[in-house]
C-alpha cells in the first residue's frame, strides 16, 4: 500500500487516469516517473482503483510471465494478474470486433480455462485436482497499454504493465476442449497468422509456463490479494506465441490444431 497521503492521491491520480483512458479508448501520453509506482504493493492498488474506475463487471482474471525464462527476459519480478472485462469478453470461433476499441493492440493465442465451480485451496496446491474443475478453451487475447512513456527502466515498465491491467485489453474464448486431460500443452504448437502471413513463433518448453501450473498459481497469488477464482471464471495463462501487431482491416487465424481455430476480424 501506498505509504502516505500524497502518494496514495498521486496513484489514485493515476489510476484514474488510466481507466479513463480505457474508456475513451486512448493512451496516457504524458506519464510523470512521480507517478510510476515503485513496487508491486503500489502496482496492484492503482490496478485496484483502475478497475473501480472502469466499473464494469468481470468474466475473470488473465495472468502472463508464467514461466521463470519468460520473467528473466522481459524484466518481471511475478507473474503479471489482470482483470478479464465482460464488455471486451467474446466467446466463439469467428468473431468481429472493433478496432477502434484496441488503440496500438496486438494478438497472441493462449490456452485458457473456465473454473466450473469455486476454486478452494485444496485445488490451488494440486494442478492434478485443479484440472477436474477446469474446462480448457483455445483462446486469443488482445494486449496494449493504456499509457505512452519512453525511457522506463524494466522494472517501471514491468510495474507499470501490472498497474495497467496486466496489459489485457480484450479476449475470444474458442469452443471447450474435451478429453484434453493428458496432453502435453507444453509443448503443443500454435499457429497465429495475421493477414495470411508467416505464423509468430511458438514459445514451447521452458519459455511457456505449464498452463494448470499457471491457473494454481494465480489462484494462489489472487488469495493472498484477498480475491478468489469463482465458479464460471476464464482463466487465459500466458502468451504461447510471439505476440503480432493488427490494424484496421486485419485477419488473424489462431490455429490450435486438434484443440481448434478461432478467426478474428478487426473492422
Amino acid at each position: 500500500m501506498p505509504e502516505t497521503g500524497s502518494r496514495e492521491t498521486a496513484l489514485a491520480d493515476l489510476a484514474c487516469r488510466l481507466g479513463e483512458a480505457w474508456l475513451g479508448c486512448s493512451r496516457i501520453a504524458d506519464l510523470q516517473n512521480t507517478e510510476i509506482p515503485k513496487d508491486r504493493a503500489e502496482a496492484y492498488f492503482v490496478a485496484n482503483r483502475m478497475a473501480g474506475k472502469i466499473g464494469d463487471e468481470m468474466s475473470g482474471w488473465k495472468v502472463g510471465a508464467t514461466s521463470a525464462r519468460m520473467r528473466e527476459l522481459d524484466g518481471h519480478g511475478d507473474v503479471i494478474p489482470g482483470r478479464i472485462f465482460r464488455s471486451v469478453t467474446w466467446e466463439g470461433d469467428e468473431v468481429t470486433l472493433p478496432i477502434e476499441r484496441f488503440p496500438g493492440a496486438r494478438v497472441e493465442a493462449e490456452f485458457a480455462f473456465r473454473v466450473i465451480s469455486d476454486v478452494t485451496p485444496a485445488e490451488i496446491e494440486d494442478p492434478d485436482r485443479m484440472a477436474g474443475i477446469a474446462v480448457l478453451h483455445p483462446a486469443v487475447e488482445i494486449i496494449g497499454n493504456r499509457f505512452f512513456a519512453e525511457n522506463l527502466t524494466a522494472e517501471q515498465n514491468s510495474l507499470m504493465t501490472v498497474a495497467d491491467n496486466g496489459g489485457g485489453i480484450g479476449f475470444v474464448f474458442g469452443t471447450p476442449v474435451e478429453n484434453w486431460r493428458g496432453l502435453d500443452l507444453l509443448n503443443h504448437e500454435v499457429r497465429v497468422s495475421v493477414d495470411g502471413g508467416a505464423p509468430s513463433d511458438n514459445f514451447l518448453g521452458s519459455m511457456r509456463g505449464p498452463p494448470l501450473q499457471a491457473l494454481c498459481d494465480l489462484a494462489n497469488h489472487l488469495t493472498g490479494r484477498g480475491f478468489q477464482l469463482l465458479a464460471g471464471d476464464f482463466v487465459s495463462t500466458g502468451a504461447a506465441c510471439v505476440p503480432q501487431p493488427v490494424f484496421k482491416g486485419s485477419r488473424v487465424e489462431a490455429d490450435f490444431g486438434t484443440l481448434g481455430r478461432i478467426n478474428v476480424r478487426f473492422d
